[in-house]
Formats: structure tokens, C-alpha cells, sequence
């Protein structure tokens, strides 16, 4: 994309009083020398995988290679069903979508990667949400290409990789990208979608990568969830008018700068954090061996 910050971005869809979706699929058009349809087709198929994703994810049995957790998304569902959350239903579904999807990911399912695999439950959660709450479905699709325009932002600046930049780069970015969405599906201005995206992402700067014995379930799945219940929070408080201070192109400045001084060993190597605990530790070396014999 030819917009090098979301100031920009922000500006030019004030100045064409248009949305933030509205100016990234009149240049998605324009780049593939095609029109707005054949755009908001493509995105409209991505979108329906991702639903796939959340109802495979939910129906299938997982067979994780650790065989940590398979029954995760039966426990959670119970939980939700029986009642007993004190946030309610709508949370019930976030966390549930998130971790389905997180959890057929890492069971080779079909998934998209928004921004990454590592990350691809947060925005199937967030958008399947708002169309269970009665949104429109072409106005989520939409959203997801000022989700996109936002996070080219990223893919210039800074980065979507874990072994770059921490989980901070996947989940934290798949946050940002979701709370966007969300803000302008709940009729957020440009301005608004802009904070949301930059409250979300402040908030995990920092978020280290440490999958145990290298694969991606823990403790993945559960930023999964959590930053997906994040990125609605963050969407809500920008339409309610909360406002980040850090303006939102210095906070992806700021999520350089801390993705480049990240230690390696919490950049998606397994040596650190919960990989380097030796619980941690005694699970790799118990999978690992069983895996290379």
C-alpha cells in the first residue's frame, strides 16, 4: 500500500468523508486493476473460511502432538453453558471461537493467517461475534480491510513474526488488526478505528513468543483468547471516546523498537519463558525424544 501511516490513512478517509475499509478497497481495486466487487468477493471468501474455522474447530476432536489439552474446547464450552461467568455469554463465545480456531490451527486445519498462523484465532473470534450480535455481515467484511490497511502500517515499520518480535508481532498485531475492525463495525469514526488499534497494541508491547517444546499450543492458544477478548475491550473504549495518548503510527514506532531489542531467547526459540521452566523444559525433552526416536 502506497499510504506509508495511519495518520494518513486517517486523513485521507476524513478528506473523502469515506471509511477506512472504503479508501483500502478503492486501492486494493486499483492495484489489481479489477473493481470494488471482485475486492469485497475475495475478502467475503477469507471471511467464510474463518467462520469454517470456529465451527470446525468446535466440532472436532483435537489430537494435539503434545496431547496437552486436547479436551480444551469442550472444557470451556461447558464452563460458558452452565452459566457461570461472571463477564456472560458474549465473552463465552470469544474465548470459545478463539480457542477452536487456535487449537485447529495446530491441528493442521484449514485457517487464516491474520496475521499469521500463530495468531489466527483473535480476528475469527472478534468478527464471528459481531455477526452472532446481529451486525451485518458485508459491513464485518469490510472491516476487515481497514484491519488490513492498519496492519500494512505494521508490515512497513516494524513486523508480523514472532521469531522478530515477540508474540507481541502475531497476537499483538492480530489484536490491533481485530479491535479495528470491531470499533468501525460498531460505527467507529476513522479516528476511532485508528485508537482502538493503537490501545491494543500499546497494552501487549513486550509480549514474548516462548511456545513450549516449540510447538505452537502453549501458552499460544491462550494469547489467543485473551487477546481476542482484549481487542473488543479496546474497540469499546474507543467508541466510547477514550483515546490513546501515544499517538497510533509512534506506537508501532514503539513496537519496533521493542520487537529490536527483544532477547532472542523470548522470540519464538523455546529457550525462554515458559519454555525455559522446568515444567517446560521436562515436557519438551519428553516430546522431543518420543517425536525423534
Amino acid at each position: 500500500m502506497y499510504i506509508k501511516s495511519i495518520e494518513s490513512l486517517v486523513a485521507i478517509a476524513n478528506e473523502q468523508n469515506k471509511k477506512i475499509s472504503d479508501i483500502v478497497i478503492d486501492i486494493e481495486a486499483k492495484s489489481e486493476k479489477t473493481d470494488r466487487q471482485a475486492i469485497i468477493d475475495k475478502m467475503t471468501s477469507y471471511y467464510d473460511i474463518m467462520k469454517e474455522s470456529v465451527e470446525n474447530g468446535k466440532k472436532d476432536k483435537f489430537n494435539f502432538v503434545t496431547g496437552l489439552q486436547n479436551e480444551c474446547v469442550d472444557i470451556v464450552e461447558k464452563f460458558y453453558k452452565a452459566k457461570k461467568s461472571i463477564l456472560g455469554e458474549t465473552v463465552g463465545e470469544v474465548v470459545t471461537a478463539a480457542m477452536a480456531v487456535s487449537g485447529y490451527n495446530a491441528c493442521m486445519g484449514k485457517i487464516i493467517a491474520a496475521p499469521t498462523a500463530g495468531s489466527c484465532g483473535i480476528m475469527p473470534a472478534v468478527l464471528t461475534v459481531c455477526e452472532n450480535r446481529g451486525y451485518k455481515k458485508e459491513d464485518i467484511v469490510k472491516s476487515m480491510f481497514t484491519a488490513a490497511g492498519l496492519a500494512d502500517i505494521i508490515a512497513q515499520i516494524a513486523t508480523f513474526a514472532g521469531a522478530g518480535g515477540g508474540c507481541m508481532a502475531e497476537c499483538g498485531s492480530a489484536a490491533a488488526m481485530a479491535s479495528s475492525a470491531c470499533a468501525e463495525i460498531m460505527g467507529g469514526t476513522p479516528e476511532e478505528c485508528a485508537h482502538a488499534f493503537a490501545l491494543s497494541l500499546s497494552a501487549v508491547l513486550g509480549l514474548i513468543c516462548d511456545p513450549v517444546a516449540g510447538f505452537v499450543e502453549v501458552p499460544c492458544m491462550g494469547k489467543n483468547v485473551m487477546s481476542a477478548v482484549h481487542a473488543i475491550v479496546s474497540a469499546e473504549l474507543a467508541c466510547a471516546g477514550f483515546k490513546s495518548v501515544i499517538p497510533p503510527d509512534e506506537v508501532v514506532l514503539a513496537m519496533k523498537e521493542v520487537g529490536d531489542g527483544m532477547d532472542e531467547r523470548f522470540r519464538e526459540t523455546a529457550k525462554g519463558g515458559l519454555a525455559n521452566t522446568p515444567t517446560g523444559r521436562a515436557i519438551a525433552e519428553k516430546l522431543l525424544g518420543r517425536i525423534n526416536k
